[in-house]
């Protein structure tokens, strides 16, 4: 069942970069003075381009290993799973994407600098194995994460990001 390890998430992958790529395609392209040929989608196609090119190969590799199980130990009957122990089996990985999606939820109303060290900071504490975390050293790395990112995009590259409820 180890060709599950790569088939799964290329599909879920491939999933996502399409939808990313529908969406990105919706971006109106700036046409006033200045515009060149790469427009503000070509960043957004090139990331889903590659998104979906990644996916195509963890398919593909996914493939591969199913058919070598098919011909060795496929053959054997294995005793199924359930959903409860693979979630169990895999908590880092749905925390990761409940963290996301809360991260997104937050993005607006609380703003970049909160929201990104929030996030920071749980992510950070549940990838650490939990004999070696260390809550005070998270901390410490998200808020200067947070303001570092904050810093290069607002006061150097221009690009505004949601300032949400502390206002900058």
């Amino acid at each position: 069942m180890e060709y599950k390890k790569n088939l799964i998430p290329g599909i879920i992958l491939a999933a996502f970069s399409v939808a990313y790529l529908g969406c990105s395609a919706m971006i109106t392209p700036f046409t006033g003075p200045g515009a060149t040929p790469l427009d503000n989608r070509a960043v957004p196609w090139l990331w889903g381009g590659l998104l979906l090119l990644l996916s195509v190969i963890l398919i593909v590799r996914g493939i591969k290993e199913r058919k070598a199980y098919m011909e060795t130990a496929g053959k054997k009957i294995q005793s199924g799973r359930n959903l409860l122990e693979i979630c169990k089996e895999n908590k880092e990985v749905l925390c990761s994407f409940v963290f996301l999606a809360i991260y997104v939820a937050l993005m607006e109303p609380a703003g970049f600098l909160i929201s990104t060290a929030l996030y920071v900071y749980a992510e950070t504490v549940i990838l650490t194995r939990p004999e070696k975390r260390n809550y005070v050293i998270p901390i410490i790395v998200a808020i200067v994460t947070a303001v570092a990112i904050d810093f290069v995009f607002v006061r150097l590259l221009n690009v505004l990001l949601p300032t949400g409820i502390i206002g900058f």
